[in-house]
């Protein structure tokens, strides 16, 4: 890929302005693959189907995708498509060169290096088949990530010393119900060989956690109601959001389409605050200029292609990065004094557009006494962008008496603005200060700092239950000590090796072979033994022992038992070569797993 140079003197042609754009798009769709591994949907393009007396449409509201091979798909207004009597499928693909594209309706299989899927229609539907392979980019959206510890001293809800459940409410209520793992956080009590909980009852507010004490045979357990947690459990619950549909605003015509909360901020002209949460920018219009030898010139063509490079750059920081401060453009100054210094740095607004402070700069605090009494007044220094109107002109005298402007400095606006007037996304907050007589009355706050979102990537998923392929694991010596399964996680696109946990889901009650069948249960704390960023191997040790069965209703006044009922655990008799079939169809064993790449 050669890179573009104007010479001065040099014949200037069409195919010259045209490398331009070639050069941007492969390097930028590069940048894509490699450093994002993104493709599908980042923004927008919701659908709806309107099933009428004559014809089946389908309308695709505006929004943004990228392909497989890394090129931006823009749909700047919303589109439809009449349906015809077969199942098809609703891709988005560029128009000519892009990056503007429409829908279309595949009866074949879709190219992901050129088009992104939207749905399938099915003839007779109301909507599109939400089982259909909707291409939802891997990034953006919101990955929660709690975590926490059940502490010893944590109520119990229920059960013995051997055997009890514990519930755990969740510090804020999630969109929808975590994947939750758990580990040990401590040690097991005296004389146990072994410590499995099971998670159930998982909602976006919380979940249980039911532990259980394996026991040596032959052991006798205690029938101690418990009140507290004798072990700690340290758990991690994480959901996954995919992008809020908040694109731009379809027509008010629009079936179907809810109204969209409107900000209180005031937003530069020409930007929307219509939005769910926060405000955000319409699609920029991406049209591409073309040109053909001996054409004439003029501003506006050159002007129109920087606007359409520009917009592109923004689209991608805007759905591929979010906004807010990415390097630098730390906020120092001293009690008492007057002056406050940022540090060079670099920042994103909402709208995607660039924030470059190349040196240090030092500023006045704001000239104010203070509140009426005596107190201080609370201030934010900000970094906006410089609009067009307000930048420093630089230019140069053309031809024939012409002239006009070449450059416009593209250095950022720093300014304060009271806690109210800050709008956000669009003044990126570097630092709150109290100022009381024109100095400050405390060091600048960093609380209100928002840093350019780098989130990991964070994946999840369930082997089928009923289907699971497990194996015996055996010792030395040829018995079996337990099972394991191979789980592929190539569709998460790891790039390198996460940090695995698992957790064993399926039920735990069996029972003895034989005539006389004894229940029993088959329980282990399962582990990763292998893993890279494509598969991963995960053991369930089963120990042999004994665990006090489920808890029996609260002992009441007269009842003179000692000891609780106890069931074996992972009997020697269910060990053998039929134990993967046992677990996978009679208990329906799966995994869930959540693999995190930093």
């Amino acid at each position: 890929m050669d890179r573009v140079r104007f010479d001065h003197g040099a014949r200037l042609r069409s195919a010259d302005l045209a490398e331009l754009f070639r050069v941007t798009d492969g390097g930028l769709a590069e940048h894509v693959r490699s450093a994002h591994r993104v493709d599908g949907v980042l923004l927008g393009l919701r659908t709806a189907v309107d099933v009428g007396p004559l014809r089946t449409t389908v309308t695709v509201l505006p929004g943004v995708a990228m392909t497989h091979r890394g090129d931006l798909l823009v749909l700047q207004e919303q589109y439809v498509l009449t349906l015809g009597t077969e199942p098809a499928t609703v891709v988005l693909r560029a128009v000519g060169d892009g990056p503007q594209a429409r829908p279309w309706l595949l009866h074949r299989t879709p190219d992901p290096t050129t088009e992104v899927v939207l749905g399938r229609f099915v003839p007779g539907s109301p909507a599109l088949d939400p089982t259909a392979p909707r291409t939802a980019a891997r990034r953006p959206g919101t990955t929660h990530v709690l975590t926490g510890r059940l502490s010893h001293a944590a109520a119990v809800v229920s059960g013995l010393a051997s055997n009890w459940s514990a519930t755990v409410t969740l510090p804020q209520r999630l969109s929808a119900p975590p994947a939750v793992l758990t580990a040990l956080g401590g040690p097991t009590p005296p004389q146990v060989l072994g410590t499995t909980v099971e998670v159930t009852d998982v909602t976006a507010s919380g979940f249980t956690l039911r532990t259980r004490h394996v026991l040596p045979t032959g052991s006798v357990v205690p029938l101690t109601p418990v009140t507290t947690a004798p072990v700690d459990i340290i758990w991690t619950a994480v959901t996954h959001t995919p992008p809020a549909a908040v694109g731009p605003r379809p027509s008010p015509a629009s079936a179907g389409d809810a109204p969209l909360a409107v900000t209180s901020a005031v937003a530069p002209e020409g930007v929307t605050t219509m939005s769910v949460g926060e405000p955000v920018a319409p699609l920029p219009a991406v049209t591409r200029p073309v040109f053909f030898e001996q054409q004439v010139l003029t501003a506006p063509d050159l002007n129109r292609l920087v606007a359409t490079e520009q917009a592109l750059r923004e689209l991608h920081h805007r759905t591929l990065h979010g906004w807010g401060i990415g390097s630098g453009m730390e906020v120092t100054g001293a009690v008492g004094q007057s002056v406050v210094t940022v540090a060079a740095g670099y920042a994103l607004d909402i709208v995607g557009r660039e924030l470059l402070l190349t040196e240090a700069v030092e500023l006045d605090v704001p000239a104010v006494a203070g509140r009426p009494g005596g107190g201080a007044e609370e201030f934010c220094l900000t970094v906006r962008r410089t609009e067009d109107a307000e930048a420093a002109v630089r230019q140069r005298q053309g031809s024939c008496g012409s002239g006009g402007a070449v450059r416009l400095a593209d250095d950022p606006t720093l300014q304060w603005l009271p806690v109210a007037n800050v709008r956000a996304g669009y003044d990126v907050v570097l630092a709150t200060v109290l100022v009381r007589d024109c100095r400050l009355v405390s060091p600048p706050g960093s609380a209100s700092r928002r840093q350019v979102p780098v989130p990991p990537h964070v994946a999840t998923g369930t082997t089928p239950a009923g289907q699971t392929e497990w194996h015996t694991v055996k010792n030395d010596a040829g018995a079996v000590t337990g099972v394991s399964v191979q789980i592929d996680t190539s569709a998460a696109g790891f790039g390198a090796e996460p940090s695995y946990l698992v957790r064993l889901d399926g039920e735990r009650r069996t029972h003895t072979p034989g005539a006389s069948p004894q229940d029993c249960l088959l329980d282990g704390t399962p582990y990763v033994s292998s893993a890279d960023g494509k598969r991963i191997t995960v053991i369930v040790p089963l120990v042999s022992g004994v665990a006090a069965a489920d808890p029996a209703p609260a002992v009441g006044p007269g009842v003179i038992t000692a000891t609780a009922t106890v069931v074996p655990v992972n009997p020697v008799e269910l060990l053998d070569d039929n134990l993967p079939g046992l677990v996978r169809t009679q208990l329906s064993w799966h995994v869930s797993w959540v693999g995190v790449e930093n």
